[in-house]
């Protein structure tokens, strides 16, 4: 270890004096664009899977390594090596998270809901949020409404679509 910083300004200045090969710092996105100004490869300890939102910005950074605060001690050491090795590491507590969020922010390709009553503007919005693999609990924190309404309208999308679940709506890509 060459050096320690408090915060983003202390981590460029020491940087800059220390040269170091590798970074490791805890996650806090709202400083990725001043890590541009630091020449090594990022370690990023994670502290929740509420980040996990944040990841996609890391990875436009210099980081070259994702692990999770609750990971074991190993996990960052392994990190720490790929990286100064200029590879890059996800953490075995951060891939599943890690591959949820991929999938959930991928485009998929779009076919129609078949109705014979038209969806309401709130059902197919609670209908994309489904499509993207969110949980009940998930969609209603997103909207600002109980879990039990987003239970009601994703029932009155299955009905309307004539599905049985909402496994058989995320596969048939429906959208309306």
């Amino acid at each position: 270890m060459v050096g320690e910083a408090g915060n983003v300004d202390e981590l460029v200045t020491v940087a800059d004096a220390h040269k170091p090969d590798v970074v490791v710092l805890e996650a806090q996105t709202q400083h990725l664009d001043d890590l541009t100004h630091v020449d090594a490869a990022m370690v990023v300890v994670v502290g929740d899977a509420e980040a996990a939102a944040e990841w996609i910005r890391f990875t436009q950074a210099n980081v070259r390594g994702l692990v999770h605060a609750d990971d074991p001690e190993e996990e960052l050491v392994e990190a720490v090596r790929r990286a100064s090795d200029d590879s890059d590491y996800v953490s075995a507590g951060l891939s599943g998270e890690l591959l949820r969020l991929v999938r959930a922010t991928l485009p998929r390709p779009l076919r129609a809901v078949r109705t014979h009553t038209p969806l309401t503007s709130r059902e197919a919005e609670v209908l994309q949020l489904v499509r993207r693999g969110m949980a009940n609990k998930e969609i209603a924190r997103r909207l600002g409404l109980s879990e039990k309404t987003i239970k009601f309208h994703v029932s009155n999308v299955l009905a309307k679509a004539h599905m049985a679940s909402r496994a058989q709506l995320i596969a048939s890509g429906a959208s309306i």
